[in-house]
This record gives structure tokens, C-alpha cells and sequence, in this order.
């Protein structure tokens, strides 16, 4: 048995999936593999940031309301066009809009509320001085800088830039392909009817869905207790994913057969065990290249275990560096006693309160009511036996909503 520390440095020695080539419409939360550059610059030409008229700055540098100066058009320009032969020369000015690049000549571009056409002439009522409105060939991105970081996670943000550049893909780590498989003969289906004894694989649809915000989908089982039958059906599975979240089975009872199953199958465990509670019976390992991870079969256990452990194994087969969930300093509003030796994890409601992080324990409530009601775990730590209200301690927070 490890302690949880031990246990998150176990699961950041892990490798990332191989990378791949992603396009960037399918690369949103993706782990960059490789440093990124450009292969363009934007803009890729001087161009224009008004709707205006390009004109030699010298001609409009005294231009006021009092003293307007005509100017003869003789173009317009619009974004996309190719300036060609168009120059502009003392005394003449060009159309231009928005992103059009700038003729040659021109210096600087004065805004169309500053003017007023009057057929083939301008008047503008107001100077632009050299350079004004023109935003400069790679001012926003220079060919073959450095755009996108190796281990950045790719935000909307991120893939605008990388379009910007001149990219269409970039290399990835994948998705992590994943099976989730409920072991017990109790478990139905969720809708199906619960009859006396029987209970719905409530463990395997919360880790489903926390795998869906992960932008996964997840493959779901429930397995039945024989262990023939589950070497069958679990070696089967292991086959097809690069992760195995197992739910039940991983204690001593006559009953709990994924683990023995599991060492049928030959994994290879890396832990067994964490000094957690609750959630203390996970296990990390490997069958073949598949990694799994068995987790409790009750449901705060699960749910820490999935939370705490699974998790961040799957953040960081995708290539994260931080795969762990946040971490805050909190305020206590409950007293908190623990067993020392031991991490405990109390499900609780961590909210602001004027300038500063509050939790409530949610320890009136029912297991799977204080699951659903909380968006983290305030830790007391195997050092520290107590936690008065008031004090501070450390907080595991699940979700950003509500919080900041």
C-alpha cells in the first residue's frame, strides 16, 4: 500500500500515446507533440487596418476642417487584391478597405470619417502621420517563428494562430481509447428495472461522462462474477483500448474476482492499494501495452479512485504535464477528524466568500447525494489527525463552475 503521492508519482512516470498528425479542426484539446512554426507570416503584406485612403502622409500632414485638402483618387483596393502597378504619387490617393494590402508610395492611411469625396477627388479634413493605420507585413506573426510549444494543450485560441501561420495539422498525442467495464452480478443497465438486489452500474455512467468532457468516448461493460467468464471478456477488451478502467471486484471477497482475473490475464501491476479513504483499493497496471486501472466498487470510493487516480492516468496518456485536478487553499467551515497515516477525503462545496475560498462538508448528506452537491475534495493529509473549522486545509476541485 502507497501513499497518494506515491501513487500520482507512479502515474507521471507513464508515456504519452505516440503522436499523429491531427488536422486542426479535430486537434481542439490536444497535447502538442513538437515546437511549432510558422510557415507564413501574417500578414503576409503591408495592409491596411481602416477603411480609408492610402496617401503620402506629407500631403495631409497640415489637413484640418479650416483647411482641407483635395487629393485625386485614382484606385481602390479591397482585401484579397494585388496591388500591381498602382502607386501612389504626391497628390493622388487610393481607395482602400479593411485588410487591403498598402500600394506602393502610400505611407500612411487616413480613416473615411476624416474625408469626403467629391467624384474623382478626396478631401480630407485631418492628417495621418507616417505609418498610421497600417499594420506591417509579420507584425502579427513572422515566417518560421516559434508559434506553439511542445506540451501546449490546444485552445480556439491556439488553432486560429496555427491557421494564421500557414498550418492545416499539426502533431498531436491522439485521443486515449477507453473501455470501462462494471464487474458484479448485482449490476443492470441504467433504466433497466431495479429489482430486489440488483443496482444500476451507477459508477460506470459517471465515468463515462467524465471521460466525455475529456473529449472521449468511452466503450462501457458490465461483467458478470465468474472469473472464467471475465478473463474471456476482459482479455478481449484490453485488445481494442489503450485504457481499462475496471469498477468493482478489488477486494479479498469471494466475490471480488477482477483482480484475480487481472492476474490470470498476467498484468503487471504498478500499484495496488493507496493509503486513501476513502478510495483506498485502486489499482494501476499494465497487460500488455493496455493500461488499466481497477477501481473500488463502492461508489465514493469509485468515484475518488476515478477522480484522484484514473483520471489523471488518462490526462497524461494524452500527453498532459499537470494531469491532476486543481488544487486551492480553502477555509474549513466544519471541524474534520481524521486517522493518521491516512489521506482522507471529505466531499464538499468550495464557493467564494467575499475574497477568499470557502468549503462546506457535505457530511450530512447521503453518499451519492454529497457526490452530486460537491465540485471537490477537501484533503486532511496522513500527517494531520484534525482540522478545526476556520483553519485552512487543501482542496481537490473538480469543476472551475461557481468557484472562479
Amino acid at each position: 500500500m502507497i501513499s497518494l503521492d506515491q501513487a500520482h508519482q507512479e502515474i507521471s512516470k507513464l508515456q504519452p500515446l505516440k503522436a499523429i498528425v491531427i488536422s486542426l479542426d479535430n486537434a481542439l484539446g490536444r497535447v502538442c507533440a513538437e515546437d511549432v512554426y510558422a510557415l507564413a507570416s501574417c500578414p503576409s503584406v503591408d495592409s491596411s487596418l481602416k477603411d480609408g485612403f492610402a496617401v503620402i502622409a506629407g500631403d495631409i500632414d497640415d489637413a484640418s476642417d479650416v483647411f482641407p485638402v483635395s487629393l485625386k483618387v485614382v484606385g481602390a483596393l479591397v482585401a484579397g487584391d494585388d496591388c500591381g502597378s498602382l502607386l501612389v504619387q504626391k497628390g493622388l490617393a487610393v481607395r482602400i478597405m479593411t485588410g487591403a494590402p498598402v500600394p506602393g508610395g502610400a505611407t500612411s492611411i487616413v480613416a473615411s470619417e476624416y474625408t469626403e469625396v467629391n467624384g474623382h477627388q478626396v478631401i480630407v479634413r485631418a492628417d495621418a502621420r507616417f505609418g498610421r493605420n497600417i499594420l506591417r507585413e509579420g507584425s502579427d506573426i513572422r515566417c518560421g517563428q516559434l508559434v506553439v510549444s511542445k506540451g501546449t494543450v490546444m485552445r480556439p485560441a491556439h488553432l486560429g494562430l496555427l491557421a494564421s501561420a500557414g498550418l492545416g495539422s499539426l502533431l498531436c498525442i491522439p485521443p486515449v481509447t477507453v473501455a470501462i467495464a462494471a464487474t458484479g452480478s448485482e449490476l443492470v443497465w441504467p433504466g433497466e428495472d431495479i429489482s430486489q438486489g440488483k443496482v444500476a452500474a451507477s459508477n460506470m455512467v459517471t465515468a463515462k461522462a467524465e471521460l466525455k468532457r475529456l473529449g472521449i468516448i468511452a466503450a462501457t461493460h458490465i461483467m458478470r462474477d465468474d472469473l472464467g467468464d471475465l478473463k474471456e471478456q476482459i482479455g478481449n477488451v484490453i485488445k481494442e483500448v489503450d485504457l481499462l478502467i475496471t469498477c468493482g471486484g478489488v477486494l479479498d471477497g469471494d466475490k471480488d474476482l477482477t483482480m484475480k482475473a487481472m492476474e490470470h490475464l498476467g498484468m503487471d501491476k504498478l500499484f495496488h492499494r493507496v493509503r486513501i479513504g476513502p478510495g483506498k483499493g485502486a489499482c494501476l497496471g499494465r497487460v500488455g501495452e493496455t493500461v488499466v486501472c481497477n477501481l473500488p466498487g463502492g461508489p465514493p470510493s469509485n468515484h475518488v479512485a476515478l477522480m484522484l487516480l484514473a483520471l489523471p492516468v488518462c490526462r497524461r496518456l494524452m500527453g498532459y504535464s499537470n494531469c491532476y485536478p486543481m488544487q486551492r487553499k480553502v477555509k474549513v467551515k466544519q471541524d474534520l477528524v481524521g486517522q493518521l497515516g491516512w489521506t482522507q477525503l471529505f466531499y464538499s462545496r468550495v464557493e467564494w466568500e467575499e475574497d477568499s475560498l470557502v468549503a462546506t462538508p457535505l457530511n450530512d448528506l447521503g453518499r451519492l447525494e454529497a457526490m452530486g452537491a460537491s465540485n471537490g475534495l477537501v484533503m486532511l493529509p496522513e500527517d494531520c489527525r484534525e482540522i478545526k473549522s476556520g483553519e485552512h486545509a487543501i482542496a481537490w476541485i473538480f469543476t472551475l463552475d461557481d468557484v472562479i
